[in-house]
């Protein structure tokens, strides 16, 4: 080979191989057909040129014919190749989507290689779909690609492509994009208003409370009657919830009917472990004694189904004390019905808040179909309204859960518990211990013994509060030297066996580590509290817990697809 003829052959290879992609060079404006590798004649470039600007000014689709140098490349490589060259130069128009790219990918002796088909999602939905882009690949480009014929192959190719993009074709994709603008421009929005502020004016009709404005001002001058702690609970929260049953147990043990045990074990418990009675959470039957102070009717009956579950036994623990938050969920009922009854509540909250939950769940199951569908069709107007389905499903569910409305009274009545609320934290956190908080004057409207005011502290989520109190407590007892218990102690919250606590006489400190009045005498108050919730549900097995540019119009390929061949 004279050195001319191999100088330009290398700069040849050379100027291929520089634009081999991705990523491509530039766009030429008004150029749809570019031929990197040189293996197309200039007869045919013009020939495909036309053609493909016929079929723009017939439907607006955006064709462009590529090929490059590319030794040993895959199939998969080089329809990976076309899909790039479209969102690169966003082929197509914006909005429809409807590119188609021509990728040839040439061994260096450019007769054999790779062929692809690729198009946006406009294209594939109006014109060819991706087995349409494969039987052109494999009727028209590889039959004359492998007899030689790269000219033919690319005509044949473009012409079919030419016949199937037809103005017909091009009003169906319009009309389509016509909905898909309509629905992502006005069906989003009006989703998303209708879920949301259907949600929003149900509030205002259901849950909505009267104007009260909350004061230091505001005072409790006496007792609502038939106020409770749990009531309370039910009040404030707007329903009866886990806490509102907690408080109740809480109210039963405070009278010395029950206590609880190794509340502080209840994390760690596992259904499928060895009963150990020793560290077994449990709830202990005692016998109060006539002297024991009276419940609340639903306290009393709340009372009634333990008993019941413990049956000849004093101790419910292990599989009877699993069942007893299934046990007591008519307690939650009863305290809505009797929130109701003294005119707090405008109707029990609990149904309308489950109503709303529900339909809720409605909005969000129809917004990941619209969500699937939006992918199938492919449909991008849909996919926004699945957002505003969704959103709206996220705000109902907010407005869903302060579904309750209390009367105007309920309103003075949640008011004047703030009110005591803050009296009893200021109390609380003042005393040494909780004989001086149920003296003081306005504590002991509501809680008139140290048992009251541990509940109602409890009650009122001042768990900490209480808790520092009885620190306070022991830790004067411990400097005093004394060996009996102090003062008062709610023996009836129990411990594990390393804490110490108070015998259920309150004569005495029992110890299970450590000396009397150790570091450990009292337990996390605020953890036992919240270990009730779910010490009546069944604890998971071992098994399960475990942690663990140029002259194109912005298109792209998302959602697009496409076919490749080999010759």
């Amino acid at each position: 080979m004279p050195p001319l003829i191999a100088l330009l052959a290398t700069l040849a290879l050379a100027a291929a191989a520089s634009a081999a992609g991705p990523p491509f060079p530039d766009p030429v404006n008004d150029v749809a057909v570019y031929d990197t590798a040189d293996a197309l004649s200039d007869d045919v470039e013009r020939s495909v040129e036309r053609r493909i600007d016929a079929i723009e000014t017939l439907t607006g689709a955006e064709v462009v014919v590529y090929t490059q140098v590319k030794p040993f490349i895959t199939e998969d490589e080089n329809l990976d190749d076309a899909r790039a060259l479209i969102d690169q130069w966003g082929i197509g128009r914006s909005g429809f989507d409807d590119g188609l790219v021509l990728m040839i990918g040439l061994n260096d002796d450019r007769i054999h290689g790779k062929v692809s088909l690729f198009a946006g999602s406009g294209y594939t939905s109006a014109y060819l779909d991706e087995d349409a882009l494969k039987g052109v690949i494999d009727n028209e480009f590889v039959p004359a690609a492998r007899n030689g014929d790269l000219d033919g192959a690319v005509r044949e190719t473009i012409e079919a492509i030419e016949r199937a993009t037809t103005p017909e074709q091009r009003d169906r994709l319009n009309r389509a994009r016509q909905l898909n603008a309509v629905l992502g421009l006005i069906g989003a929005p009006l989703a998303l208003l209708a879920v949301g502020g259907g949600a929003y004016f149900a509030w205002r009709r259901e849950g909505d409370d009267p104007d009260l404005t909350d004061s230091p001002s505001i005072l409790m001058a006496g007792p609502p009657a038939g106020m409770t702690p749990a009531l309370a609970t039910v009040v404030r929260e707007g329903r009866a919830t886990r806490h509102s049953l907690n408080v109740t147990l809480l109210e039963v043990a405070s009278t010395g009917r029950i206590g609880f045990a190794n509340l502080d074990n209840v994390s760690s418990a596992r259904s499928d472990e060895d009963a150990d009675p020793e560290t077994d959470p449990a709830i202990h039957l005692v016998d109060p004694g006539p002297a024991a102070r009276d419940l609340p009717e639903i306290s009393q009956d709340a009372y009634e189904v333990i008993r019941k579950l413990a049956g000849n036994e004093e101790r419910l623990s292990r599989s009877r004390l699993w069942r007893l938050n299934d046990a007591l969920a008519p307690t939650s009922e009863r305290l809505e019905r009797e929130a109701v009854r003294l005119g707090w509540l405008t109707r029990e909250p609990t149904p309308v808040i489950n109503r709303w939950m529900g339909f809720a769940g409605l909005w969000l199951a129809a917004a990941l179909g619209a969500g699937v569908l939006s992918f199938v069709l492919p449909m991008s107007g849909l996919l926004l309204v699945a957002i505003g389905l969704g959103m709206g499903a996220v705000i109902t569910f907010g407005f869903a859960r302060a579904m309750s409305k209390r009367t105007t009274q309920g309103a003075y009545v949640d008011a004047m518990l703030s009110a005591y609320r803050r009296t009893l934290e200021k109390t609380l956190a003042q005393a040494r211990s909780m004989n001086e908080v149920a003296a003081d004057e306005t504590v002991r409207i509501l809680a008139d013994t140290p048992d009251k005011a541990v509940v109602w502290g409890i009650a009122l989520g001042l768990h900490d509060r209480v808790r520092q109190v009885l620190e306070r407590t022991l830790a004067d007892a411990r400097e005093a030297g004394q060996a009996t218990a102090p003062s008062y102690y709610p023996y009836w919250l129990g411990s594990s066996s390393g804490a110490t606590y108070a015998t259920p006489d309150a004569s005495s400190i029992v110890h299970g580590g450590g000396g009397i009045f150790s570091g450990s005498a009292v337990p996390d108050i605020g953890g036992m509290f919240d270990a009730l919730g779910s010490m009546g549900s069944t604890p998971p097995s071992t098994a399960s817990s475990s942690s663990g540019g140029g002259g194109f119009s912005g298109g792209g390929s998302s959602g697009g697809g496409g076919a490749s061949g080999s010759f």
